[in-house]
């Protein structure tokens, strides 16, 4: 061949590899860890968590001078435990106190438990071995153990008026249960999960608060 027409074509067959060559691989981002457990039976958006930034509150001169600590400003826990986790996942050796209301009744039945891993003050609502709801209320009634604020900054004596200046628009109020005549609820629902906060109200202050699966926090009295 002559030795033009060699060069020639080797020139093309380099040329043709670079062209060939496989670009660099992309940068990939690291996906975040998942922080929310599985959703219960009925409650299959859970996963998502409201914002974790707690709307400012006004100043209250008897409001400020409470402690400032929160359980927590997201309604899909408390402390370690996830709504839409298994009770039976988590530490049985942890000196979990029940209620006792499932005793004698068959699996799947209501239970109340406190202290375990929870936060000191707050309780948690157990159905069909899911966590539904907690409440920021020992199982005894007492409150002596419940030193801080649950979501929001809102906690038990708390004006009406301070409270729907923490909670997000578009909270609702419909008439409490057994004293309609004194007493209503208020209900905030997050428009991006199945999961809300409610507020007992009676003489203007908050009695009682509970959050967590929105069906959950619609329960009067235990899981019923």
């Amino acid at each position: 061949m002559n030795p033009v027409l060699r060069q020639g074509s080797a020139l093309l067959i380099v040329a043709g590899l670079a062209g060939c060559t496989a670009p660099e691989p992309p940068v990939l981002a690291t996906p975040s860890p998942k922080t929310t457990a599985p959703a219960p039976p009925g409650n299959a958006e859970v996963a998502k968590r409201p914002s974790d930034s707690a709307p400012e509150a006004a100043s209250d001169s008897d409001d400020d001078a409470a402690p400032r600590s929160v359980v927590s400003v997201a309604l899909d826990h408390a402390g370690e435990v996830l709504i839409g986790q298994r009770f039976s996942e988590l530490d049985a050796g942890s000196g979990w106190h029940s209620a006792g209301l499932s005793e004698g009744e068959p699996a799947g039945a209501c239970e109340y438990y406190e202290r375990g891993s929870l936060p000191e003050g707050v309780s948690m609502m157990v159905e069909d071995d899911h966590v539904q709801r907690f409440d920021l209320a020992t199982i005894d009634g007492s409150d002596e153990m419940i030193a801080q604020p649950g979501p929001f900054g809102l906690r038990p004596g708390m004006s009406e008026v301070e409270a729907l200046k923490r909670l997000p628009p578009g909270s609702t109020r419909t008439p409490h249960a057994y004293d309609p005549e004194t007493g209503h609820y208020l209900t905030w629902q997050d428009p991006g999960s199945d999961l809300a906060i409610r507020l007992e109200i009676f003489d203007g202050k908050i009695s009682m608060l509970y959050w967590g699966a929105s069906g959950a926090v619609e329960y009067i009295e235990g899981c019923a």
